[in-house]
């Protein structure tokens, strides 16, 4: 198979850990990691493409060389994303369609597949393949499953392949036919995500306000991310990044993951969305900057007081397991106390659904981020830490309050990094520290808001 092309595609990976025989899911549509996400985009629409409708169709036939299937589909079926332990293995399933074959009852005849996993962006011809086997009937497709096994280190990228052997695919290369989450093609980004655990691992996260296109942003953000090169930042929850060609800049979030990548020598994605215009002019929102491979993402609206508002996910993999990070930007007048607390629960509705809801077992982490605009002991915080989250600088630094606001005398605590291990799985903070209180430049702070950076450690 030709190597892929380099556009990486996000899928909204829902699971975790492997599946009951005969789950059937939704592939929901996906989104570039690098690439802004409009306001107006829906990130959770979708529905399972199915097979296509059935016309003219040439039969498979084993004994004849030059058969060509013309009708068919098919795609990597669950999980979109896993954790496992090295050496660990997960059942993965895969269905098929293909016109007057199929639909019979039992294998359909001829029918080959295999299941593979490489290193993620690698070309899928040079991956590790296993052979799969008959699972069920789904309506007019056979579903296949196969074990995989988690190498020593990951991570990893999987997916399914099928043939039949003396047939080729209408409009395809070579006799395999391989198929991502989205269907029967394995674009860069199509494919499940396999994170591996191994033994204290560390990650490095970040949370920070970017106090959108105040003062000299370039500066700022280059002051940002000498400082997070240096403590080597596996990943950063961003607010009030802001979009502006004008500044040389433009999206602060992709400038950040560029300086990020640059410094570094790792690869950096970044992840924005759009809430409104800053001062009526200038594009705001919030964004995550990771180098972590992307297994997912999500955005929801959350409810309206000031002005629009948003929280946005992202599902990465890394050594300590998969990760899901929420972040998000509350509302902050003295009267929206009600509405940030509707807006912390439906953040906390979102990552409980992406860690571990109805018909996803556990098996990830999750990561609430944000400048929250409003202190520990009020209600929105509590009902995060209430529902099972530690708040990260309090755990590391208990009767510190981490005052965070204003970065040139703060007298209040509004950002916070609040995490919740999944379920009998460990992981905890290890270290925390308040970065940017002191001025990149005479008196001229990188932010009005200082930020947190934590140390989160796998036994």
């Amino acid at each position: 198979m030709p190597a892929r092309k380099a556009v990486l595609v996000v899928l909204l990976a829902l699971c975790a850990c492997s599946e009951p025989a005969g789950q059937e899911g939704k592939n929901d549509a996906g989104r570039d990691a690098s690439v802004r996400l409009d306001a107006s985009h829906k990130t959770d629409g979708g529905e399972d493409p199915g097979p296509p409708d059935a016309g003219t169709s040439t039969n498979p036939d084993s004994g004849t060389a030059t058969t060509t299937i013309t009708d068919f589909w098919a795609n990597t079926q669950w999980p979109p994303y896993l954790t496992l332990s090295p050496g660990e293995k997960a059942t993965v399933y895969g269905q098929i369609w293909i016109a007057g074959s199929t639909e019979k009852v039992g294998a359909a005849a001829g029918l080959e597949g295999e299941a593979g996993q490489g290193v993620p962006g690698s070309d899928p011809g040079t991956w590790t393949w296993t052979p799969a086997r008959f699972n069920a009937d789904k309506g007019n497709n056979d579903e296949l499953m196969a074990d995989l096994t988690a190498p020593a280190a990951g991570p990893r990228e999987y997916a399914f392949r099928y043939r039949v052997p003396g047939s080729v695919w209408a409009g395809k290369d070579g006799e395999w036919l391989y198929a991502g989450l989205k269907g029967p093609t394995l674009a860069a980004g199509e494919a499940g995500v396999l994170a591996v655990r191994v033994p204290a691992a560390e990650l490095k996260v970040a949370t920070q306000n970017l106090h959108c296109q105040h003062d000299n942003p370039k500066a700022r953000l280059d002051a940002i991310a000498a400082r997070w090169a240096t403590l080597q930042i596996d990943l950063a929850a961003l607010q009030e990044v802001c979009e502006d060609a004008s500044t040389g800049v433009g999206n602060s979030a992709d400038y950040l993951a560029k300086a990020l990548s640059a410094a570094t020598g790792r690869k950096y994605g970044f992840l924005w969305v759009e809430t409104h215009l800053a001062n009526d002019v200038t594009p705001e929102g919030v964004g995550i900057v990771s180098a972590l491979p992307l297994a997912g993402m999500a955005t929801i609206d959350l409810v309206t007081a000031d002005f629009p508002r948003k929280a946005l996910l992202g599902a990465y993999a890394s050594p300590a397991g998969m990760i899901v990070v929420a972040t998000s930007h509350l509302s902050y007048r003295a009267e929206d106390a009600d509405a940030r607390l509707q807006q912390a629960n439906q953040i906390l509705a979102l990552a409980t659904e992406w860690q571990s809801g109805t018909g996803r077992p556990g098996g990830t982490h999750a990561l609430i981020a944000g400048d929250f605009n409003t202190a520990p002991d009020t209600a929105p915080i509590q009902a995060i830490v209430s529902a099972g989250f530690t708040d990260v600088w309090t755990a590391v630094h208990p009767g510190d309050p981490g005052l965070s606001f204003p970065s040139s005398a703060p007298n209040k605590r509004i950002d916070y990094l609040l995490l919740r291990a999944a379920t009998g799985v460990a992981l905890s903070p290890s270290a925390a520290t308040e970065e940017f209180g002191q001025p990149y430049s005479g008196t001229s702070y990188v932010s009005d808001h200082l930020g947190f950076v934590a140390t989160l450690k796998a036994p």
